[in-house]
Protein backbone atom coordinates (compact mmCIF):
# COMPACT_ATOMS: atom_id res chain seq x y z
CA UNK A 1 0.00 0.00 0.00
CA UNK A 2 1.16 3.63 -0.75
CA UNK A 3 1.56 5.81 2.05
CA UNK A 4 2.46 9.09 0.75
CA UNK A 5 1.71 11.26 3.86
CA UNK A 6 4.74 9.40 5.33
CA UNK A 7 6.92 12.13 3.87
CA UNK A 8 5.32 14.93 5.76
CA UNK A 9 5.25 13.61 9.06
CA UNK A 10 6.92 15.83 11.75
CA UNK A 11 10.70 15.24 12.39
CA UNK A 12 11.06 12.80 14.84
CA UNK A 13 7.92 10.92 15.14
CA UNK A 14 8.27 7.36 13.95
CA UNK A 15 6.15 5.96 11.36
CA UNK A 16 5.15 2.63 14.04
CA UNK A 17 5.10 2.47 17.49
CA UNK A 18 5.50 0.16 20.02
CA UNK A 19 2.74 -0.17 22.71
CA UNK A 20 2.89 -1.05 26.30
CA UNK A 21 1.28 -3.91 26.75
CA UNK A 22 -1.27 -2.32 30.33
CA UNK A 23 -4.33 -1.96 31.44
CA UNK A 24 -5.23 1.84 31.01
CA UNK A 25 -5.36 2.40 34.55
CA UNK A 26 -1.22 1.96 34.68
CA UNK A 27 -1.66 5.68 33.89
CA UNK A 28 -2.36 6.53 36.92
CA UNK A 29 -0.94 3.69 39.07
CA UNK A 30 2.74 4.80 37.70
CA UNK A 31 2.21 8.13 37.78
CA UNK A 32 0.90 8.51 41.40
CA UNK A 33 3.73 5.83 41.82
CA UNK A 34 6.60 8.54 40.16
CA UNK A 35 4.96 12.17 41.33
CA UNK A 36 3.12 11.59 44.53
CA UNK A 37 2.73 14.97 44.93
CA UNK A 38 1.79 16.37 41.59
CA UNK A 39 -1.63 18.44 41.15
CA UNK A 40 -3.76 15.56 39.23
CA UNK A 41 -6.91 17.74 39.41
CA UNK A 42 -8.07 21.27 39.81
CA UNK A 43 -11.89 22.14 40.88
CA UNK A 44 -14.01 25.09 42.76
CA UNK A 45 -10.44 25.84 43.58
CA UNK A 46 -9.92 22.67 45.35
CA UNK A 47 -6.82 20.53 44.21
CA UNK A 48 -6.49 16.89 44.67
CA UNK A 49 -2.78 14.91 44.67
CA UNK A 50 -2.10 11.99 42.26
CA UNK A 51 -1.59 10.20 45.94
CA UNK A 52 -5.04 11.44 47.26
CA UNK A 53 -6.31 10.61 43.63
CA UNK A 54 -4.77 7.15 43.56
CA UNK A 55 -6.69 6.71 47.22
CA UNK A 56 -10.16 7.36 46.49
CA UNK A 57 -9.70 5.23 43.65
CA UNK A 58 -9.15 2.36 45.64
CA UNK A 59 -11.69 3.28 47.94
CA UNK A 60 -14.27 3.38 45.85
CA UNK A 61 -13.46 0.07 43.91
CA UNK A 62 -13.58 -1.17 47.30
CA UNK A 63 -17.26 -0.24 47.97
CA UNK A 64 -17.93 -0.86 44.30
CA UNK A 65 -16.75 -4.33 45.04
CA UNK A 66 -18.97 -4.83 48.43
CA UNK A 67 -21.61 -3.96 45.67
CA UNK A 68 -21.46 -7.11 43.71
CA UNK A 69 -19.13 -5.39 40.85
CA UNK A 70 -17.03 -8.24 39.88
CA UNK A 71 -14.63 -8.04 36.11
CA UNK A 72 -16.64 -7.43 33.27
CA UNK A 73 -19.44 -6.06 34.60
CA UNK A 74 -20.84 -2.74 33.69
CA UNK A 75 -21.15 0.74 35.30
CA UNK A 76 -22.78 3.73 33.80
CA UNK A 77 -21.27 6.87 34.08
CA UNK A 78 -23.50 9.69 33.55
CA UNK A 79 -21.47 12.70 34.62
CA UNK A 80 -20.03 15.52 33.57
CA UNK A 81 -16.04 16.50 33.99
CA UNK A 82 -15.39 16.17 37.53
CA UNK A 83 -13.64 14.50 40.32
CA UNK A 84 -16.50 12.57 40.58
CA UNK A 85 -15.66 11.33 37.31
CA UNK A 86 -11.86 10.89 37.38
CA UNK A 87 -12.82 8.81 40.35
CA UNK A 88 -15.35 6.70 38.97
CA UNK A 89 -13.70 6.06 35.83
CA UNK A 90 -10.16 4.65 36.73
CA UNK A 91 -12.24 2.81 39.95
CA UNK A 92 -14.16 0.86 37.89
CA UNK A 93 -11.20 0.03 35.31
CA UNK A 94 -9.22 -1.14 38.68
CA UNK A 95 -11.83 -4.05 39.47
CA UNK A 96 -11.87 -5.05 35.74
CA UNK A 97 -15.17 -3.54 35.22
CA UNK A 98 -16.31 -1.69 32.18
CA UNK A 99 -16.92 2.04 31.84
CA UNK A 100 -20.13 3.10 30.02
CA UNK A 101 -19.86 6.35 28.72
CA UNK A 102 -23.17 8.19 28.46
CA UNK A 103 -24.03 12.16 28.11
CA UNK A 104 -25.43 13.95 30.02
CA UNK A 105 -27.99 15.03 27.65
CA UNK A 106 -29.32 11.56 27.35
CA UNK A 107 -33.05 11.17 28.94
CA UNK A 108 -36.25 9.19 28.20
CA UNK A 109 -35.79 5.98 25.70
CA UNK A 110 -32.41 7.14 24.43
CA UNK A 111 -31.17 7.05 27.76
CA UNK A 112 -33.21 3.66 28.51
CA UNK A 113 -32.11 1.68 25.59
CA UNK A 114 -28.50 2.63 26.37
CA UNK A 115 -28.87 0.78 29.95
CA UNK A 116 -30.47 -1.91 28.54
CA UNK A 117 -28.16 -2.44 25.95
CA UNK A 118 -25.18 -2.13 28.10
CA UNK A 119 -26.41 -4.17 30.32
CA UNK A 120 -25.42 -1.74 33.10
CA UNK A 121 -25.79 -2.87 36.84
CA UNK A 122 -24.53 0.25 38.46
CA UNK A 123 -24.57 3.73 37.93
CA UNK A 124 -22.94 7.21 38.91
CA UNK A 125 -24.19 9.89 38.28
CA UNK A 126 -25.57 13.57 39.57
CA UNK A 127 -28.09 14.36 41.69
CA UNK A 128 -29.52 17.02 39.07
CA UNK A 129 -29.42 14.00 35.88
CA UNK A 130 -31.32 11.85 39.17
CA UNK A 131 -34.90 12.44 37.75
CA UNK A 132 -33.96 11.32 34.51
CA UNK A 133 -32.25 7.99 35.49
CA UNK A 134 -35.01 7.38 37.92
CA UNK A 135 -37.60 7.90 35.07
CA UNK A 136 -36.34 5.31 33.48
CA UNK A 137 -34.16 2.76 35.73
CA UNK A 138 -36.85 0.37 36.91
CA UNK A 139 -36.80 -1.11 33.64
CA UNK A 140 -32.95 -1.75 33.59
CA UNK A 141 -30.38 -4.31 34.99
CA UNK A 142 -29.05 -1.18 37.59
CA UNK A 143 -29.03 -1.99 41.23
CA UNK A 144 -26.87 0.10 42.85
CA UNK A 145 -27.04 4.18 41.84
CA UNK A 146 -24.36 6.35 43.67
CA UNK A 147 -25.32 10.15 43.16
CA UNK A 148 -22.73 12.83 43.85
CA UNK A 149 -24.84 15.49 45.69
CA UNK A 150 -24.67 18.55 44.79
CA UNK A 151 -27.82 20.20 45.54
CA UNK A 152 -29.40 17.51 48.01
CA UNK A 153 -31.74 16.99 45.59
CA UNK A 154 -32.43 12.85 46.15
CA UNK A 155 -34.35 14.30 49.57
CA UNK A 156 -36.62 15.86 47.43
CA UNK A 157 -36.94 12.76 44.72
CA UNK A 158 -39.91 9.89 45.32
CA UNK A 159 -38.29 6.79 44.33
CA UNK A 160 -40.54 4.19 42.74
CA UNK A 161 -40.98 1.51 44.70
CA UNK A 162 -38.54 -1.05 42.88
CA UNK A 163 -35.92 1.22 41.98
CA UNK A 164 -32.79 0.99 43.43
CA UNK A 165 -32.15 4.06 46.50
CA UNK A 166 -29.54 6.17 45.79
CA UNK A 167 -26.10 6.00 47.98
CA UNK A 168 -24.16 9.30 48.30
CA UNK A 169 -20.61 9.21 47.02
CA UNK A 170 -18.95 11.57 49.66
CA UNK A 171 -20.64 9.59 52.08
CA UNK A 172 -19.20 6.44 50.37
CA UNK A 173 -16.09 7.45 50.49
CA UNK A 174 -15.91 8.78 54.17
CA UNK A 175 -17.02 5.67 55.68
CA UNK A 176 -14.50 3.19 53.70
CA UNK A 177 -11.30 3.81 54.98
CA UNK A 178 -7.79 3.27 53.04
CA UNK A 179 -8.23 0.50 50.62
CA UNK A 180 -4.94 -1.24 49.00
CA UNK A 181 -4.76 -1.68 45.23
CA UNK A 182 -7.83 -4.23 44.05
CA UNK A 183 -6.04 -7.44 43.24
CA UNK A 184 -8.11 -8.06 39.33
CA UNK A 185 -5.88 -9.41 36.78
CA UNK A 186 -6.57 -6.94 33.78
CA UNK A 187 -6.00 -8.24 30.11
CA UNK A 188 -5.13 -5.71 27.47
CA UNK A 189 -7.65 -7.41 25.37
CA UNK A 190 -10.18 -7.33 28.13
CA UNK A 191 -12.92 -4.76 27.21
CA UNK A 192 -12.13 -1.26 29.27
CA UNK A 193 -14.66 1.29 27.98
CA UNK A 194 -18.06 1.22 26.15
CA UNK A 195 -18.34 4.19 24.51
CA UNK A 196 -21.69 5.29 23.08
CA UNK A 197 -21.94 7.77 20.19
CA UNK A 198 -23.74 10.71 20.08
CA UNK A 199 -26.84 9.37 18.63
CA UNK A 200 -26.07 12.36 16.07
CA UNK A 201 -27.88 9.84 13.09
CA UNK A 202 -30.38 7.44 14.77
CA UNK A 203 -30.11 5.46 18.16
CA UNK A 204 -26.91 5.69 19.70
CA UNK A 205 -24.84 2.43 20.29
CA UNK A 206 -21.99 1.45 21.80
CA UNK A 207 -18.24 0.83 20.29
CA UNK A 208 -16.44 -2.03 22.23
CA UNK A 209 -13.11 -0.52 23.21
CA UNK A 210 -10.08 -2.36 24.75
CA UNK A 211 -7.12 -1.75 27.12
CA UNK A 212 -4.99 -2.16 24.30
CA UNK A 213 -7.57 0.46 22.23
CA UNK A 214 -7.48 2.83 24.49
CA UNK A 215 -3.57 2.84 25.31
CA UNK A 216 -2.79 2.87 21.79
CA UNK A 217 -4.41 5.53 21.26
CA UNK A 218 -3.39 7.99 23.73
CA UNK A 219 0.30 6.53 22.71
CA UNK A 220 -0.03 7.95 19.70
CA UNK A 221 -1.45 11.22 20.11
CA UNK A 222 0.83 11.66 22.65
CA UNK A 223 4.26 10.62 20.05
CA UNK A 224 2.15 13.13 17.61
CA UNK A 225 2.82 15.57 19.78
CA UNK A 226 5.56 15.04 21.33
CA UNK A 227 5.79 17.24 23.96
CA UNK A 228 8.23 16.64 26.71
CA UNK A 229 9.65 17.77 30.38
CA UNK A 230 6.73 19.96 31.47
CA UNK A 231 5.98 19.05 34.32
CA UNK A 232 2.33 19.59 36.64
CA UNK A 233 1.66 21.63 33.61
CA UNK A 234 -2.02 22.19 34.13
CA UNK A 235 -4.51 21.25 31.03
CA UNK A 236 -7.69 22.82 30.21
CA UNK A 237 -10.27 20.02 30.65
CA UNK A 238 -13.62 21.43 28.97
CA UNK A 239 -14.31 18.56 26.23
CA UNK A 240 -16.47 16.50 28.14
CA UNK A 241 -14.67 12.97 29.75
CA UNK A 242 -18.09 11.20 28.45
CA UNK A 243 -17.48 11.90 24.67
CA UNK A 244 -14.01 10.07 23.57
CA UNK A 245 -11.95 13.58 22.62
CA UNK A 246 -12.23 14.52 26.00
CA UNK A 247 -11.55 10.95 27.47
CA UNK A 248 -8.17 10.42 25.51
CA UNK A 249 -6.92 14.05 24.76
CA UNK A 250 -7.79 15.69 28.32
CA UNK A 251 -8.45 12.71 30.63
CA UNK A 252 -5.92 10.29 29.91
CA UNK A 253 -2.85 12.14 28.27
CA UNK A 254 -2.74 14.07 31.90
CA UNK A 255 -2.90 11.45 33.96
CA UNK A 256 -0.25 9.45 31.10
CA UNK A 257 1.97 12.85 31.49
CA UNK A 258 1.59 13.73 35.52
CA UNK A 259 -0.01 17.27 34.44
CA UNK A 260 -2.96 18.64 36.33
CA UNK A 261 -6.56 18.66 35.06
CA UNK A 262 -8.25 21.79 35.31
CA UNK A 263 -11.93 20.18 35.40
CA UNK A 264 -14.69 22.81 33.88
CA UNK A 265 -17.64 20.96 33.81
CA UNK A 266 -19.45 22.51 31.37
CA UNK A 267 -18.95 24.26 28.59
CA UNK A 268 -21.29 27.67 28.59
CA UNK A 269 -20.00 30.06 26.07
CA UNK A 270 -21.91 32.87 28.18
CA UNK A 271 -19.74 32.07 31.14
CA UNK A 272 -16.34 33.01 28.61
CA UNK A 273 -15.32 35.63 31.23
CA UNK A 274 -15.15 32.66 33.78
CA UNK A 275 -13.13 30.58 31.30
CA UNK A 276 -10.39 33.69 30.60
CA UNK A 277 -9.89 33.82 34.63
CA UNK A 278 -9.32 29.93 35.52
CA UNK A 279 -6.69 30.52 32.06
CA UNK A 280 -5.44 33.54 34.02
CA UNK A 281 -5.07 31.64 36.51
CA UNK A 282 -3.40 27.81 35.43
CA UNK A 283 -1.59 29.31 32.62
CA UNK A 284 -2.58 26.01 30.69
CA UNK A 285 0.00 24.12 28.43
CA UNK A 286 -2.89 22.48 26.80
CA UNK A 287 -6.19 23.37 25.42
CA UNK A 288 -8.20 20.93 23.54
CA UNK A 289 -11.45 22.45 22.24
CA UNK A 290 -14.64 22.69 20.08
CA UNK A 291 -14.54 25.13 17.49
CA UNK A 292 -17.56 27.30 18.63
CA UNK A 293 -15.44 27.48 21.96
CA UNK A 294 -11.99 28.74 19.52
CA UNK A 295 -14.60 30.85 18.09
CA UNK A 296 -15.39 32.55 21.31
CA UNK A 297 -12.21 32.74 22.53
CA UNK A 298 -10.48 34.81 19.87
CA UNK A 299 -13.79 37.06 19.48
CA UNK A 300 -12.33 38.49 22.62
CA UNK A 301 -10.75 41.89 22.25
CA UNK A 302 -7.41 41.03 20.91
CA UNK A 303 -4.75 41.29 23.74
CA UNK A 304 -6.77 39.83 25.87
CA UNK A 305 -6.93 36.46 23.77
CA UNK A 306 -3.51 37.09 23.18
CA UNK A 307 -3.30 36.74 27.01
CA UNK A 308 -5.01 34.02 27.45
CA UNK A 309 -3.32 31.98 25.15
CA UNK A 310 0.13 32.95 25.89
CA UNK A 311 0.69 29.47 27.58
CA UNK A 312 -0.88 27.07 25.35
CA UNK A 313 1.98 25.44 23.32
CA UNK A 314 -0.84 22.24 22.02
CA UNK A 315 -3.86 23.83 20.65
CA UNK A 316 -6.24 21.21 19.42
CA UNK A 317 -9.27 21.77 18.08
CA UNK A 318 -11.53 18.33 17.48
CA UNK A 319 -15.35 17.72 17.05
CA UNK A 320 -16.33 19.56 13.81
CA UNK A 321 -14.46 21.63 10.82
CA UNK A 322 -12.72 24.62 12.21
CA UNK A 323 -13.60 27.82 9.50
CA UNK A 324 -10.44 29.20 7.43
CA UNK A 325 -11.21 32.76 9.43
CA UNK A 326 -10.65 30.98 12.96
CA UNK A 327 -7.48 29.50 11.40
CA UNK A 328 -6.22 33.08 10.35
CA UNK A 329 -7.36 35.08 13.74
CA UNK A 330 -5.29 32.16 16.21
CA UNK A 331 -2.51 32.51 14.00
CA UNK A 332 -2.49 36.25 13.97
CA UNK A 333 -3.37 36.92 17.31
CA UNK A 334 -0.30 34.17 18.46
CA UNK A 335 1.67 33.37 15.86
CA UNK A 336 1.24 29.64 16.22
CA UNK A 337 -1.13 27.28 13.99
CA UNK A 338 -4.33 25.69 15.55
CA UNK A 339 -4.02 21.82 15.30
CA UNK A 340 -6.95 19.78 13.84
CA UNK A 341 -7.46 16.19 14.69
CA UNK A 342 -10.36 13.84 13.61
CA UNK A 343 -12.11 11.03 15.36
CA UNK A 344 -14.46 8.70 16.39
CA UNK A 345 -15.92 6.41 19.08
CA UNK A 346 -15.35 3.82 16.99
CA UNK A 347 -11.58 4.64 17.15
CA UNK A 348 -10.85 5.43 20.64
CA UNK A 349 -10.23 9.23 19.76
CA UNK A 350 -8.33 10.59 16.97
CA UNK A 351 -7.22 8.56 13.72
CA UNK A 352 -5.75 11.94 11.93
CA UNK A 353 -3.89 14.88 12.83
CA UNK A 354 -2.19 18.03 11.51
CA UNK A 355 1.38 17.98 12.16
CA UNK A 356 2.37 20.00 15.03
CA UNK A 357 3.83 22.55 15.25
CA UNK A 358 4.03 23.31 11.75
CA UNK A 359 0.13 22.44 10.77
CA UNK A 360 -1.47 21.41 7.35
CA UNK A 361 -3.28 22.98 4.53
CA UNK A 362 -6.13 24.92 5.42
CA UNK A 363 -9.06 22.78 5.86
CA UNK A 364 -7.47 19.60 6.28
CA UNK A 365 -7.81 17.10 8.69
CA UNK A 366 -4.05 16.66 8.50
CA UNK A 367 -2.30 13.34 8.62
CA UNK A 368 -2.94 9.73 9.91
CA UNK A 369 -1.13 8.92 13.10
CA UNK A 370 1.49 6.26 14.03
CA UNK A 371 0.39 2.43 12.49
CA UNK A 372 -2.74 3.88 11.37
CA UNK A 373 -3.67 2.75 7.91
CA UNK A 374 -6.18 4.76 5.56
CA UNK A 375 -7.85 4.28 2.34
CA UNK A 376 -10.52 6.25 0.09
CA UNK A 377 -13.24 3.94 -1.10
CA UNK A 378 -15.76 4.45 -3.46
CA UNK A 379 -19.22 5.16 -1.71
CA UNK A 380 -21.17 2.61 -4.07
CA UNK A 381 -19.68 -0.87 -3.21
CA UNK A 382 -16.67 0.03 -0.78
CA UNK A 383 -14.84 -2.04 -2.96
CA UNK A 384 -12.53 0.56 -5.11
CA UNK A 385 -10.03 2.44 -3.69
CA UNK A 386 -10.55 5.67 -4.80
CA UNK A 387 -8.02 8.34 -6.67
CA UNK A 388 -6.24 11.12 -5.35
CA UNK A 389 -8.84 14.17 -5.17
CA UNK A 390 -11.66 11.26 -5.43
CA UNK A 391 -14.47 11.94 -2.99
CA UNK A 392 -15.04 8.66 -1.53
CA UNK A 393 -15.58 6.94 2.26
CA UNK A 394 -12.68 7.61 4.96
CA UNK A 395 -11.97 3.79 5.72
CA UNK A 396 -9.33 3.20 8.52
CA UNK A 397 -7.20 0.60 10.52
CA UNK A 398 -5.15 0.32 13.16
CA UNK A 399 -4.74 -0.92 17.22
CA UNK A 400 -6.98 1.87 18.25
CA UNK A 401 -10.19 0.53 16.36
CA UNK A 402 -12.73 -0.98 18.36
CA UNK A 403 -13.23 -4.29 18.63
CA UNK A 404 -17.13 -4.14 17.43
CA UNK A 405 -20.39 -2.41 18.21
CA UNK A 406 -21.64 -4.07 21.52
CA UNK A 407 -24.11 -7.14 21.29
CA UNK A 408 -24.71 -6.05 17.48
CA UNK A 409 -22.90 -8.58 15.14
CA UNK A 410 -25.39 -7.37 12.83
CA UNK A 411 -23.86 -3.57 12.75
CA UNK A 412 -20.42 -4.64 13.67
CA UNK A 413 -20.17 -6.87 9.80
CA UNK A 414 -21.41 -3.68 8.07
CA UNK A 415 -19.18 -1.47 9.64
CA UNK A 416 -15.90 -3.48 10.02
CA UNK A 417 -14.42 -5.23 7.23
CA UNK A 418 -11.19 -7.41 7.48
CA UNK A 419 -10.20 -4.72 10.53
CA UNK A 420 -10.93 -1.85 8.70
CA UNK A 421 -13.44 0.19 9.83
CA UNK A 422 -15.98 2.23 7.62
CA UNK A 423 -16.42 5.63 8.89
CA UNK A 424 -19.16 7.06 7.24
CA UNK A 425 -17.51 10.00 6.60
CA UNK A 426 -16.67 10.75 3.19
CA UNK A 427 -13.48 12.81 2.76
CA UNK A 428 -10.73 12.83 0.28
CA UNK A 429 -6.61 12.50 -0.23
CA UNK A 430 -4.59 15.09 -1.98
CA UNK A 431 -1.32 14.33 -3.81
CA UNK A 432 0.79 14.75 -1.08
CA UNK A 433 -1.28 12.95 1.28
CA UNK A 434 -3.43 15.26 3.45
CA UNK A 435 -7.01 14.33 4.31
CA UNK A 436 -10.05 16.71 3.97
CA UNK A 437 -13.36 15.91 5.09
CA UNK A 438 -16.34 16.60 3.03
CA UNK A 439 -19.71 15.05 4.98
CA UNK A 440 -21.03 12.27 6.64
CA UNK A 441 -22.40 9.69 3.93
CA UNK A 442 -25.75 9.52 5.33
CA UNK A 443 -26.50 12.95 4.77
CA UNK A 444 -25.50 13.87 1.25
CA UNK A 445 -28.63 14.81 -0.62
CA UNK A 446 -29.40 14.48 -3.81
CA UNK A 447 -31.16 17.10 -5.54
CA UNK A 448 -32.14 16.86 -9.37
CA UNK A 449 -29.85 14.19 -9.80
CA UNK A 450 -26.62 16.37 -8.61
CA UNK A 451 -25.14 15.11 -5.27
CA UNK A 452 -24.97 17.97 -3.13
CA UNK A 453 -22.32 18.20 0.64
CA UNK A 454 -24.43 20.06 2.71
CA UNK A 455 -20.72 20.68 3.95
CA UNK A 456 -19.87 23.16 1.18
CA UNK A 457 -22.51 25.07 1.94
CA UNK A 458 -22.42 25.40 5.30
CA UNK A 459 -18.29 26.92 4.63
CA UNK A 460 -19.90 29.16 2.14
CA UNK A 461 -22.89 30.61 4.93
CA UNK A 462 -20.58 30.69 7.98
CA UNK A 463 -18.31 33.42 6.08
CA UNK A 464 -21.36 35.72 5.98
CA UNK A 465 -20.37 38.56 8.48
CA UNK A 466 -23.96 38.30 10.21
CA UNK A 467 -24.09 34.73 10.40
CA UNK A 468 -22.82 32.55 14.22
CA UNK A 469 -23.56 29.22 13.13
CA UNK A 470 -25.11 27.61 9.90
CA UNK A 471 -26.47 24.15 8.53
CA UNK A 472 -27.97 22.46 5.92
CA UNK A 473 -29.92 19.30 5.19
CA UNK A 474 -32.25 17.78 2.28
CA UNK A 475 -36.04 17.30 2.25
CA UNK A 476 -37.73 14.80 0.53
CA UNK A 477 -39.35 16.32 -2.52
CA UNK A 478 -41.63 14.77 -5.25
CA UNK A 479 -39.84 16.71 -8.25
CA UNK A 480 -36.27 16.79 -7.18
CA UNK A 481 -36.50 14.42 -4.73
CA UNK A 482 -34.62 16.06 -2.43
CA UNK A 483 -34.45 19.97 -1.88
CA UNK A 484 -31.64 21.74 0.26
CA UNK A 485 -32.83 23.76 3.23
CA UNK A 486 -30.17 25.91 5.39
CA UNK A 487 -30.66 26.91 8.67
CA UNK A 488 -28.83 29.96 9.87
CA UNK A 489 -28.21 31.30 13.28
CA UNK A 490 -27.09 35.15 13.47
CA UNK A 491 -24.36 36.59 15.49
CA UNK A 492 -25.47 38.28 18.71
CA UNK A 493 -27.62 41.63 18.25
CA UNK A 494 -27.61 41.53 14.71
CA UNK A 495 -30.72 40.84 12.21
CA UNK A 496 -31.11 39.45 8.45
CA UNK A 497 -33.54 37.77 6.47
CA UNK A 498 -33.63 34.93 4.27
CA UNK A 499 -33.34 36.59 1.24
CA UNK A 500 -30.32 37.96 2.15
CA UNK A 501 -29.01 34.72 2.82
CA UNK A 502 -30.17 33.13 -0.52
CA UNK A 503 -28.87 36.10 -2.13
CA UNK A 504 -25.58 35.00 -0.82
CA UNK A 505 -25.42 31.71 -1.80
CA UNK A 506 -26.56 32.47 -5.32
CA UNK A 507 -23.62 34.51 -5.90
CA UNK A 508 -20.98 32.05 -4.30
CA UNK A 509 -22.07 29.06 -5.03
CA UNK A 510 -23.09 27.08 -8.56
CA UNK A 511 -27.04 26.87 -8.49
CA UNK A 512 -27.92 23.05 -7.86
CA UNK A 513 -26.11 24.07 -4.38
CA UNK A 514 -28.31 27.22 -3.41
CA UNK A 515 -31.00 26.08 -0.73
CA UNK A 516 -34.39 26.51 -1.61
CA UNK A 517 -35.03 28.35 1.39
CA UNK A 518 -33.11 29.39 4.49
CA UNK A 519 -34.89 29.06 8.39
CA UNK A 520 -33.46 31.60 10.80
CA UNK A 521 -33.25 29.87 14.17
CA UNK A 522 -31.60 31.19 17.47
CA UNK A 523 -29.04 27.78 17.53
CA UNK A 524 -28.22 25.16 15.80
CA UNK A 525 -28.30 21.68 17.82
CA UNK A 526 -24.74 20.17 18.20
CA UNK A 527 -23.77 17.79 20.79
CA UNK A 528 -21.09 18.70 23.80
CA UNK A 529 -18.01 18.07 20.85
CA UNK A 530 -19.60 20.42 18.75
CA UNK A 531 -20.48 17.97 16.44
CA UNK A 532 -23.46 19.06 14.05
CA UNK A 533 -27.05 16.59 15.20
CA UNK A 534 -29.15 16.62 12.29
CA UNK A 535 -31.16 14.54 12.84
CA UNK A 536 -32.28 16.92 15.98
CA UNK A 537 -32.27 19.87 13.31
CA UNK A 538 -34.83 17.98 10.87
CA UNK A 539 -37.10 17.28 13.46
CA UNK A 540 -36.66 20.96 14.86
CA UNK A 541 -37.12 22.37 11.24
CA UNK A 542 -39.76 20.36 10.19
CA UNK A 543 -42.26 22.47 8.72
CA UNK A 544 -40.26 25.21 8.53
Amino acid sequence: MNYPWLKHYPKDIPHSIRYPEIPVHRFLLDTAAAYPDYVAMSFNETDTSYRELNEKVNKLALVLQKRGIEKGDRVALILVNSPTYVISFFAVLKIGAIVVNISVGLQGEELLRCLIDSGAKALVTLDIFAPNVYRVIKNTDVKTVILHSVFGLEKKMSIEEGSALPEIFAELLAATPDAAEPVVPVSPEDVAVLQFTSGSTGTPKAATLTHANVVASVYQSNTWLGRKGAGNAAVMCIIPFFHVFGMSSCLLISVLKGYRMVLLPRIDLLDILGLVKMMDTYKPISFPAVPSLWNAILSLPPETARNQLASIEIAVSGGAPLTPAVHEKFEAITGRRLMEAYGLSEASSATHMTPYPAGGPEGSIGLPLPDTQVRIMDMETGLRECLVDEVGELVVRGPQIMRGYWNNAELTKAVLRDGWLYTGDMARMDQEGYFYLVDRKDDLIISNGFNVYPGQIEAILKTHPKVKDAAVIGRPDRNKGEVIIGVVSLKEGLTGDKEEFLQYCRDNMPDYRVPKTIILQEDIPRDPAGKLLRRILRQKTEGG
